[in-house]
C-alpha cells in the first residue's frame, strides 16, 4: 500500500469513527441514565434490501437478553459502517416491556448492476475489467469508482495512449437500488517515439544499446509505440546489461521525456523524444574464488561434501574473469535455494566485498584493473514449517483441484525445490494463466503461510481447424473440449473430422483424480472411416492401389501417478471393423481381407514414463523417459489382428541461456530418442494353429511402420524416391529415430524459431516377412540381397551410420491451442564416407495438427 493509499485510508477510517460517534451520541446522551443498563429484549432492522439480517446481528455486540452498553452501541454503529455497504446508520432506544427496545434503521448503498465500457478499440473489455476495483454484483462506492477510473488511465499510458480521456456515468439500475456504470473513453491516439538518444555511451556502441531495448523509434519496420512500463524495464536492461560486462557503478544519471507536436507547422499529432543519459564508470574483475564464511564456523545443515559441490557448481570461478553481476547473483541466489530446499527459508547470505587495485599483463600489454573479491557471510538461521496453504484467485476451480497438486502439505518443512515442483504441476494443469507462490509470516515462530495466487484462464474450447497427415491427407475438424468440468478437473469433450480421406467422431472423458486418489481414468468411444493408399499389384505401374476401412469401437484407460513425476498405466482399446471398396489393382493380402468380412481388433496397452518437463506445452527444461508395451490380439485376447509392440522413448530438455535480459525468451536445447519395435504375439504357435496369417493377416498394412513426412524425418517425403523400395512401399516392423532441435523463441508462448537435425532408420524381420505378399516380399528380398535393408537382428554387424537417412534444416513452430501449426524447411542427407547433403535445395513440409515435434 502507497503512502498516498494509506493517508486515504486513515483518513477514512476517522471520519467513520467520528460519524459513529456522533450518532451514538446524539441517540444516547439525551437521557443516558434511562437506558443504561436495562436488558434489551428485542432488536429490529429496518431499510434492509440486500443484506441478509443474520450478516448484521453476527458482527454486532449488543445481545438480546444483555444489559444495554452505550460503548457497545458505539462498538456496533462504527462495525456495521466497517461492511461498507451502508450510507447511513441510526439507532433508536425505546422501553419494550421489562427492559428496551433497538430500531435499527440502515440506509443501504446500492448493489452495481452492470458495468458497460464505451469507446474502448485498443484495449479489450477483459483488461478494463481486471483494471476495475468495482465488480458487477459489488455495493456501489464512489472512491472506489475514481480509483478504477485512475487504474483504467494507467493501462492506457503503459499501452502508450497518453491522451486518453476517461469518464464515467452512474444511472439507476432495472432492479430495486441498483446502478448501472457507463465507462466512457476516449482513447484518443497512441504515442509514437520520435527519437531515442543515449548520451554518455562510450565503451558499448549505443546501437547494441538500442537493439537489447524494445522501445524503438518509429518507422516503417518498428511500431514505435511508446510504453511506460516498457521504458522502464528498458532502463533496467541498459543497467543489467553493462553490469553483465563488468561495469557496476554504470547508472543514469539524467532522463528527458518531452511530447511534442509530430509536425510543429501542423499541431495534430503528438511524438515523443526520449533522452537518456549515462555514467558507465570503471569495468571489474573477478577476484576468485569465493570465500564461504558459515556464522557458526561450519555448516550445520551442508556436509562438506555438498559445500564442494555447492562452490563447483558457481558460475563465476576464474581468477581475473569479467565481473558479471547477473552471474554473482545466480551463485548468490544458488546459496539461498540449497538451504531453503532443506527448510532452511531465513538464511541470510550477505556478500562482503573487497575492491582492490593491481596491474596486470594482457597481450603483452600492462594496465590497472578492478578486481572484486567476494566473501560470503552465510547465516543458516532456523528452520521454517508451512503452517497453512492459502489460495487465491481461483473463482471456477475448487481447491481440491489445485491441493491435491502440491508436493508440499500444511506442517511440513519448507522446501523451495518441491514449491518448484508444485508450482510446475498445478501450472501444467493448463486451467490458469499464471501460477505464483508467495511466502508470508504465520501466527507462531518458524511457520509460514505459503500463498498461492492463479489466475485462471478459459478451460472450454471451441475451435476448427485443419490437420495433416501423410497418411490420411487434408482433413478438416471441429473440436468441443471443455478441460475444467464444473470446476473438478475433468476434461469431457467431442472431436468431428472430415476429409477425403478420413472421417471420424470421438467422444471423449478424463478424470486425472479418481476419488481423490492419484488414479486417472479414461474413456473414450469413436467411429472411423479412412481411405487408404498402398503399392500396386502390378510392380511397373506408378499408380497406387486404395482400399477403404471403417471402425467403431471404444478405449478405457487406468493410470496411476507416484513420485511427484513417474506415471504409470494400461489402456484397453475395442475396435469392431470392416474393410470394403478396394480398386482393382489392390494386393492379394487387402482382397483377403475384404472377404473375411467384420473384423475385431483388441489391444492392452501398459506403460510406464518419467516426465519432468517444466512446461508442457513449451519445454525449458527436464526429461521424459518411457516405455510402452502393447499386446494385440494373441492367445489371450483374440480377435484378428496379432501382434506386440515395444516403444521406448528418450526427451530431454536444456536452456542454455536467456535472450539478453528476457527472462520470458530462453533458447532451449531438446535431444530426443525414440523406437518402435513390432514383435509376434502371445502365444503364436496357438495363433498359427487356430488363425493362420494365410487366412487373416496378423499385421496388416497400416499397422507396420513408415519414415518420412513432416512426423518422422523432415526433408524427406513420405515414400522418398530416394529410399529402398521396401521403405517406400511395404512399411516394415522395427524404427528408430533420434535427432536434436534448437529452439529460439519469438514469443514464447505462441511463436519459435526452430534449427532441427533428424535421423531415422526402418528394419525387417524374419519372422514377419513370411507373411507378406508375393509381391511385397519380392521389394523385401532385392533390398536385403543389396544391403539396402536389413534385419534387427543385425543391429550390431557393421556400422550403422550408412544405414540412416538424415536431414537437418530449421523451421517455425506456431503454438495455437487445438490446432498447432509446423513450418519445416529441410536438407536430405546421407552418410558415404561422411555426411552428404543429397538435395540441392531445402524441401519445404509442413503440418497441421501434428504435436510430436
Amino acid at each position: 500500500m502507497t503512502i498516498k493509499a494509506k493517508s486515504l485510508y486513515l483518513i477514512t477510517a476517522l471520519l467513520v469513527s467520528i460519524i459513529s460517534v456522533s450518532a451514538v451520541f446524539n441517540v444516547l446522551s439525551s437521557s443516558p441514565s434511562k437506558y443504561e443498563g436495562k436488558i434489551v429484549r428485542k432488536i429490529i432492522f429496518e431499510g434492509l434490501k440486500n443484506v441478509d439480517e443474520e450478516d448484521v446481528e453476527e458482527i454486532m455486540v449488543t445481545t438480546v437478553g444483555y444489559p444495554l452498553k452505550a460503548v457497545e452501541v458505539r462498538e456496533d454503529i462504527k462495525n456495521i459502517f466497517a461492511l461498507g455497504q451502508f450510507e447511513n446508520v441510526n439507532v433508536e432506544i425505546d422501553d419494550f416491556s421489562d427492559g428496551v427496545k433497538l430500531k435499527v434503521i440502515l440506509e443501504e448503498r446500492p448493489v452495481v448492476e452492470k458495468i458497460e465500457y464505451k469507446g474502448n478499440d485498443e484495449i479489450v473489455e477483459t483488461d478494463l475489467t481486471e483494471a476495475m476495483r468495482l465488480k458487477e454484483g459489488d455495493v456501489y462506492r464512489k472512491d472506489l469508482l475514481e480509483n478504477s477510473i485512475k487504474s483504467i488511465k494507467d493501462k492506457y499510458d503503459k499501452e502508450g495512449y497518453y491522451n486518453a480521456y476517461i469518464t464515467y456515468k452512474v444511472k439507476d439500475g432495472d432492479s430495486d437500488n441498483s446502478v448501472l456504470i457507463q465507462i466512457v473513453i476516449d482513447e484518443g491516439e497512441e504515442v509514437k517515439v520520435e527519437k531515442f538518444v543515449i548520451l554518455g555511451a562510450n565503451k558499448i556502441y549505443v546501437k547494441d544499446l538500442l537493439d537489447l531495448v524494445e522501445t524503438k523509434e518509429d518507422s516503417l519496420f518498428q511500431d514505435g509505440a511508446f510504453k511506460r512500463e516498457v521504458y522502464e524495464e528498458d532502463k533496467k536492461k541498459i543497467i543489467g546489461y553493462y553490469q553483465q560486462e563488468g561495469y557496476l557503478d554504470a547508472q543514469i544519471v539524467d532522463e528527458r521525456i518531452e511530447y511534442e507536436w509530430t509536425n510543429p507547422l501542423e499541431p495534430g499529432e503528438r511524438c515523443v523524444y526520449i533522452q537518456i543519459k549515462l555514467i558507465e564508470g570503471d569495468r571489474y574483475y573477478f577476484d576468485g574464488p569465493y570465500d564461504l564464511n558459515f556464522v557458526e564456523g561450519k555448516s550445520t545443515v551442508l556436509s562438506d561434501k555438498e559445500v564442494e559441490n555447492l562452490k563447483r557448481s558457481f558460475q563465476l570461478q576464474k581468477q581475473g574473469e569479467l565481473f558479471d553481476n547477473t552471474k554473482f547473483l545466480n551463485d548468490r541466489q544458488s546459496i539461498s535455494f540449497l538451504l531453503a530446499s532443506r527448510g532452511y527459508i531465513f538464511a541470510r547470505v550477505i556478500p562482503n566485498k573487497t575492491i582492490t587495485e593491481r596491474e596486470v599483463e594482457e597481450d603483452g600489454v600492462k594496465e590497472k584493473r578492478k578486481h572484486v573479491k567476494i566473501d560470503f557471510t552465510i547465516d543458516e538461521g532456523k528452520k521454517a514449517f508451512i503452517e497453512q496453504i492459502i489460495i487465491k484467485g481461483n473463482k471456477k476451480t475448487k481447491d481440491k483441484v489445485i491441493r491435491r497438486e502440491l508436493a508440499v502439505v500444511e506442517g511440513a518443512l519448507f522446501n523451495s525445490e518441491l514449491m518448484q515442483i508444485s508450482r510446475e504441476k498445478v501450472y501444467n494443469l493448463g486451467y490458469f494463466k499464471q501460477v505464483d507462490f508467495d511466502v508470508r509470516p504465520g501466527t507462531r515462530d518458524g511457520y509460514m503461510n505459503l500463498v498461492i495466487d492463479v489466475e485462471e484462464q478459459p478451460s472450454g474450447t471451441i475451435s476448427m481447424g485443419g490437420g495433416y497427415g501423410s497418411a490420411t491427407g487434408f482433413s478438416i475438424f471441429a473440436d468441443i473440449s471443455e478441460n475444467n468440468f464444473f470446476g473438478n478437473g475433468q476434461t469431457v469433450g467431442v472431436k468431428f473430422e472430415y476429409g477425403p480421406k478420413k472421417t471420424s467422431v470421438t467422444l471423449s472423458f478424463q478424470e486425472r483424480w479418481l476419488w481423490d486418489y492419484p488414479v486417472g481414468f479414461n474413456s473414450s468411444i469413436f467411429y472411423y472411416i479412412y481411405e487408404y493408399e498402398t503399392s500396386s499389384i502390378f510392380p511397373e505401374s506408378d499408380d497406387y492401389s486404395d482400399y477403404k476401412k471403417k471402425g467403431l469401437g471404444y478405449s478405457l484407460g487406468l493410470s496411476y501417478r507416484f513420485w511427484y513425476y513417474w506415471v504409470t498405466g494400461a489402456t484397453w482399446v475395442h475396435t469392431f471393423k470392416t474393410y470394403f471398396d478396394p480398386s482393382g489393382n489392390s494386393p492379394d493380402e487387402i482382397m483377403l481381407t475384404v472377404d473375411n468380412g467384420r473384423q475385431t481388433k483388441r489391444t492392452m496397452k501398459f506403460y510406464m514414463y518419467r516426465d519432468s518437463k517444466d512446461n508442457y506445452l513449451n519445454p525449458t527444461k527436464g526429461f521424459r523417459t518411457g516405455m510402452s508395451v502393447a499386446f494385440t490380439g494373441g492367445s489371450l485376447l483374440r480377435g484378428n489382428d496379432h501382434f506386440t509392440q515395444y516403444s521406448p522413448e528418450f526427451y530431454a530438455y536444456y536452456s542454455p541461456f536467456h535472450i539478453p535480459f528476457l527472462k520470458t525468451h530462453p533458447t532451449v536445447f531438446e535431444l530426443r530418442a525414440s523406437a518402435d519395435f513390432i514383435t509376434p504375439p502371445l502365444g503364436k504357435n496357438w495363433v498359427e494353429s487356430n488363425m493362420p496369417h494365410t487366412e487373416n493377416e496378423w499385421l496388416e498394412s497400416e499397422d507396420r511402420l513408415s519414415i518420412g513426412g513432416p512426423e518422422t524425418v523432415r526433408g524427406w517425403d513420405y515414400s522418398d524416391r530416394t529410399m529402398p523400395d521396401s521403405w517406400r512401399y511395404v512399411g516394415l516392423y522395427h524404427r528408430i529415430l533420434y535427432g536434436a532441435e534448437y529452439r529460439i523463441p519469438l514469443h514464447p508462448q505462441m511463436l519459435w524459431l526452430v534449427l532441427f537435425f533428424d535421423a531415422g532408420s526402418l528394419w525387417s524381420d524374419k519372422f514377419w516377412e513370411k507373411q507378406l505378399s508375393d509381391t511385397y516380399s519380392e521389394y523385401v528380398n532385392e533390398d536385403l540381397a543389396t544391403g539396402r535393408l536389413r534385419r534387427i537382428e543385425e543391429i550390431t554387424d557393421g556400422n550403422l551410420l550408412p544405414y540412416f537417412i538424415y536431414s537437418y534444416g530449421f523451421g517455425l513452430k506456431v503454438q495455437v491451442p487445438m490446432m498447432p501449426l509446423r513450418f519445416w524447411w529441410g536438407k536430405k542427407m546421407i552418410y558415404d564416407d561422411g555426411f552428404k547433403t543429397i538435395s540441392d535445395k531445402y524441401i519445404f513440409q509442413f503440418s497441421i495438427g501434428d504435436v510430436r515435434f
